[in-house]
């Protein structure tokens, strides 16, 4: 368009040029033009010359004098035409031509005219008989042209000064619309370049990638998939065929179908599959696409996008597997809050008869058989341990004592085969954790490398401080709080473990150890007490090299609860004749506990439900103390019982007892800060010195 417009200017200045040229070589040589016509008709030119052959015929030359005058006259007025034509303007020239065709019969008759004898005055007046008129036409005509050329003059210039202005103000006007499209290319250039750059950005934080196949057998890849698959820009596939070879085979079976499909139906295809980078290393990718239709609505190629979701996967398997460990921890923990019941009814009726008994040889067989009730108190805490249900009691720890402590009495459970080697940081954090099920998890540890090292080896035990950050936490997926942490580490030089089942050690009743050796509860256990204990444990193993598992406790930086001693029995004199409700579902132990609170002096009114104990203190709301189980048939638990009474007199003092550590968690529960918590089975000078700790205060 601007060639042309450029190409139009050119044109029209040649022709603006072309008349410019015309009308200076006019205003140059049209008046010369008029001059000459006007000398060779004029007295001085053709008159002169005819009226001297007339009159002096004797004398030559005359008569080819007044032909040429003639002939040059005939010239000039020709001239005039023809320039005056090109400048457009229409010439008048009858009166000269009248002229001129007069002076031509004339100069046809010179002879005849010679021959007459006439003299000077006659000859003078014949010839000028036009002369006069001719003279004044060319004047005029001469007026006229000028006066004509002066106002073309004046157009011509007045269009050519537009013209030049037209065209400055075009080119400026254009080299400003230039400008103005070349800063418009600019920006949408760099507007393009950051919604590439944000597409780019969208497509890295998505992990999420592009290609694109034809029928030829040729694909490509966007860079983003190329990352994908762990690939350099260089390295990616340029046929089909080659990028098949990175989905494993057992997924190309479902995702060649989704394509076929698509291309059939001239429609759309997703599948979830996996991709194996050279590094032999498996992603999970969502592959979507589309067919592309050429104008006849042929299939031409395909279309896609390419996401990683190994994250969601990987989440949607931590869902699972926290599913997985809820479920079992309600059945682990309804089967401890029964269990504990048992053991509860089992270690009171041993405590009372101990109490009774005046032969030390049954006093030795009662002491083994509550020990092994309390073993099995404790083998119940550990089945709440892998679904974080455990009743902890945190204590300040000190890593590197509870480690010494450990190696000590467990060498007896380890073959004289294994060496054990300890690396053990001086000034190391202390840290908050249960002490018996912090020993416990370090020596599940320790007894599943001695297992590993069936030949032998080396056992190592290593403790450092270590500062955890946001990037490590979302690096690893882990659920902590960032800061500082002790981190106990167990490493053996065993059998090691393989990558597909590592990422099952931690579920529950997995083992790699053969039928009968192993419960597969171990590292379950651990898992679910050190994320109770808000910790964490990993694992790093590799075949025929070892395996290293970490505990990470949270750092206690401002001290903490210390180890509490062992519970000593206390004055009990001052309850004699005090009044406690005892609330209980399981007749058995309700027994027991009764008998046991008797024989301390106290007069004990017994209730098989909250409601029952309810009604009861509705009718006599004098008792000192109401200790209650949580868990009960009936409308009000103990925890509602609690909140019920306190509606009314909130000064009334509570123990709760419970044989399942979530069971105080209940919602709208009514315990207090200071209320006595004690977990079943219950030994009996921990309920004696609550209710004579709780019925002190009272006094």
């Amino acid at each position: 368009m601007l060639l042309l417009v450029a190409v139009c200017a050119v044109f029209v200045m040649v022709l603006i040029g072309q008349r410019f040229v015309y009308f200076e070589r006019a205003s140059y040589t049209l008046p010369r033009l008029f001059i000459l016509l006007e000398r060779s008709i004029g007295y001085d030119g053709f008159i002169h010359n005819f009226k001297n052959y007339v009159l002096r015929p004797a004398e030559p030359g005359y008569l080819d004098a007044a032909l040429e005058d003639f002939n040059v006259a005939i010239v000039a007025m020709s001239e005039i035409e023809v320039q005056a034509a090109n400048l457009g303007i229409q010439a008048d020239m009858t009166d000269l031509k009248s002229t001129l065709s007069i002076y031509r019969e004339m100069l046809d008759t010179a002879s005849d005219i010679q021959q007459e004898q006439l003299t000077i005055a006659e000859v003078d007046e014949r010839v000028r008989v036009s002369d006069v008129d001719a003279a004044l036409s060319i004047r005029e005509f001469e007026r006229e042209m000028l006066d004509v050329m002066a106002r073309r003059r004046g157009i011509l210039y007045t269009v050519a000064l537009l013209f030049v202005i037209s065209v400055v103000a075009g080119a400026l006007l254009t080299a400003y619309v230039q400008s103005k499209r070349r800063r418009q290319a600019v920006d949408d250039k760099l507007k393009l370049q950051e919604q590439e750059t944000f597409l780019l950005q969208a497509e890295r934080i998505a992990q999420l990638g592009r290609w694109k196949s034809d029928l030829n057998g040729d694909i490509f890849w966007s860079e983003a998939v190329g990352r994908i698959c762990g690939l350099e820009p260089g390295d990616f596939p340029t046929k089909i065929e080659d990028a098949w070879a990175y989905v494993p085979a057992e997924d190309k079976v479902k995702l060649r179908a989704a394509v076929d499909l698509a291309l059939e139906t001239k429609g759309q295809f997703s599948s979830l599959h996996r991709m194996q980078r050279p590094d032999g290393s498996i992603v999970n990718v969502v592959d979507s696409g589309e067919v592309i239709l050429d104008a006849e609505g042929k299939v031409k190629g395909l279309a896609g996008t390419i996401q990683d979701v190994s994250r969601l996967v990987d989440m949607e398997n931590e869902l699972r597997q926290s599913q997985k460990m809820e479920a079992i921890g309600n059945l682990a923990g309804g089967m401890a809050h029964d269990f504990n019941n048992i053991l509860a009814v089992i270690l009171g009726n041993l405590e009372l008869l101990k109490a009774d008994s005046k032969q030390s040889e049954q006093n030795d067989y009662i002491a083994n058989a509550i020990d092994a009730t309390q073993r099995g108190a404790d083998l119940t805490r550990n089945m709440l341990g892998f679904a974080r249900r455990s009743h902890l009691e945190p204590t300040l720890l000190q890593a590197n004592d509870m480690i010494r402590d450990v190696v000590n009495w467990s060498n007896r459970l380890l073959p004289a085969n294994i060496q054990i080697e300890t690396s053990l940081l001086a000034n190391l954090w202390k840290f908050t954790a249960d002490e018996g099920l912090a020993k416990n998890a370090l020596l599940n540890l320790m007894l599943n490398a001695r297992d590993a090292m069936p030949h032998g080896g080396q056992l190592t035990i290593e403790t450092a401080n270590i500062r955890i950050d946001n990037e490590y936490i979302t690096d690893r997926g882990e659920d902590l709080v960032p800061g500082r942490y002790v981190m106990i580490a167990v490493s053996d030089t065993g059998v090691g473990i393989g990558e597909e089942d590592l990422k099952r050690v931690f579920d529950p009743f997995f083992s790699t150890k053969p039928i009968g050796q192993g419960t597969g509860l171990g590292l379950s256990m651990v898992q679910g007490f050190m994320k109770q204990s808000n910790g964490t444990v990993r694992i790093y193993s590799e075949p025929d090299i070892g395996t290293t598992l970490k505990l990470y406790f949270k750092a206690e930086l401002n001290g903490g609860r210390p180890n509490a001693s062992p519970a000593q029995p206390q004055d009990l004199s001052h309850l004699k004749g005090k009044r406690i409700l005892l609330v209980e579902d399981n007749a058995d132990l309700l027994i027991a506990l009764e008998e046991i609170l008797m024989r301390a002096g106290v007069d004990v009114t017994t209730a098989p439900s909250g409601d029952d104990a309810m009604a009861l203190w509705e009718k006599d709301p004098s008792f000192d103390l109401i200790a209650t189980d949580i868990v009960m048939p009936g409308e009000l638990q103990g925890t509602h019982l609690a909140k019920a009474i306190r509606a009314v007199n909130p000064g009334v003092a509570f123990i709760f007892m419970s044989g399942y550590a979530n069971e105080a968690m209940v919602h709208g529960n009514g315990l207090r800060a200071d209320d006595i918590r004690l977990m079943k089975p219950v030994r009996q000078v921990d309920l004696l010195n609550a209710v004579a700790a709780l019925i002190g205060e009272k006094d």
